[in-house]
């Protein structure tokens, strides 16, 4: 993230703002986030109002422990004058950049005069227009984003991946009893077995291997828009049914843009589950800078043998993808072995 836009201030200049309160919401690449108060305090100066972009480490605000304690005067405290501040998209403004547009000479045709990717593209003189048949229209943010991000896990991260089939019959009794998903109840299996497979809480950083001590799943989120991924954290202390209402609820402020700052860091491990969607199984790409990713296909009524005996028991097809840099196929497969030792034992 290079830039955000204020899409919204839950508080008033003069309003008492306590630690961990929602103060506004900020529009980046990926979704729009609350964000919390850092302290506790009066809220003096707003410098970024609702609409305006803000590159990231800029100072948007200013709160101080008393209502009447003296505020900066230093002129890099203040935001542009209204007349010089230049509304336009983080998407465009990036375009700008890309295409070496002074976006400070664009007109705007957006609302409010704002800066849009077509008129940015209009400046560098690149045109839209499509063959007859066919519709061009920019990436939004969040495919730019997705694009991005997945070119480089495929350029950067050798990846190999392994399957198996999973029996998912006491899995099925004990997340009915929780009232809980098929997805919570992998991504409970998933969390726990991480917790002796450290390698698959790792990543490459530098030259070094970084390994996590918070075991924090992200859960594969499919919108209108792209793909979303918000993380559950401290995954393996939680129980089935505190997983479950937790994963709803993440899913509930994706859909909603409602998303906390913090939601989207952090993971180490992501689930990808398209068996809601009628998919057997699939290989999914490595969430970048996470180690592994599970593809999870849909739990349906196979004939298996069973002390060499026919019967019909529900599978699922578990393929977990690997950054090759962190582990081998030996290391994968054992860790794979242990979620899938864990839902056949309902040990979640």
């Amino acid at each position: 993230m290079d830039e955000g836009r204020i899409v919204a201030w839950h508080k008033r200049v003069g309003d008492a703002v306590t630690a961990g309160e929602v103060l506004f919401e900020v529009e980046t690449d990926k979704a729009t986030m609350e964000v919390e108060s850092p302290t506790a305090g009066t809220l003096r100066r707003i410098l970024f109002p609702v609409d305006a972009t803000a590159p990231v480490a800029t100072v948007i605000a200013l709160i101080t422990e008393t209502a009447d304690e003296p505020l900066p005067s230093n002129s890099s405290m203040a935001a542009q004058p209204e007349g010089e501040r230049i509304r336009a998209s983080p998407a465009a403004r990036k375009l700008a950049q890309e295409l070496g547009v002074d976006i400070g000479g664009v007109r705007g045709t957006g609302p409010g005069g704002r800066v849009t990717l077509e008129d940015v593209e209009g400046a560098a003189g690149t045109s839209t227009a499509a063959p007859s048949g066919e519709k061009r229209e920019p990436l939004s943010r969040i495919r730019r984003a997705i694009a991005e991000r997945m070119t480089r896990a495929v350029r950067d991260q050798p990846q190999f991946s392994i399957s198996r089939d999973v029996d998912m019959t006491a899995a099925n009794l004990k997340r009915k009893e929780s009232g809980a998903s098929y997805t919570d109840a992998i991504v409970a299996a998933c969390a726990k077995a991480l917790r002796d497979h450290p390698r698959l809480r790792s990543r490459i950083e530098d030259d070094a291997l970084v390994t996590s001590d918070g075991i924090h799943v992200g859960i594969a989120v499919a919108l209108t828009e792209g793909l979303i991924v918000p993380v559950l954290r401290d995954a393996d202390r939680k129980g089935l049914v505190e997983v479950a209402r937790e994963r709803e609820e993440l899913e509930r402020s994706a859909r909603a843009g409602k998303l906390h700052a913090d939601a989207l860091t952090g993971g180490v491990l992501t689930v990808s589950n398209l068996g809601t969607l009628g998919v057997d199984r699939f290989t999914a790409i490595v969430n970048p800078p996470e180690a592994a990713i599970l593809a999870v296909g849909r739990v349906v009524d196979r004939v298996v043998a069973k002390d060499g005996v026919p019967t019909v028991r529900p599978i699922v097809s578990l393929t977990l993808s690997v950054d090759h840099r962190v582990a081998d196929g030996a290391t994968a497969a054992r860790y794979l072995s242990a979620v899938a030792d864990r839902l056949e034992r309902a040990d979640l």
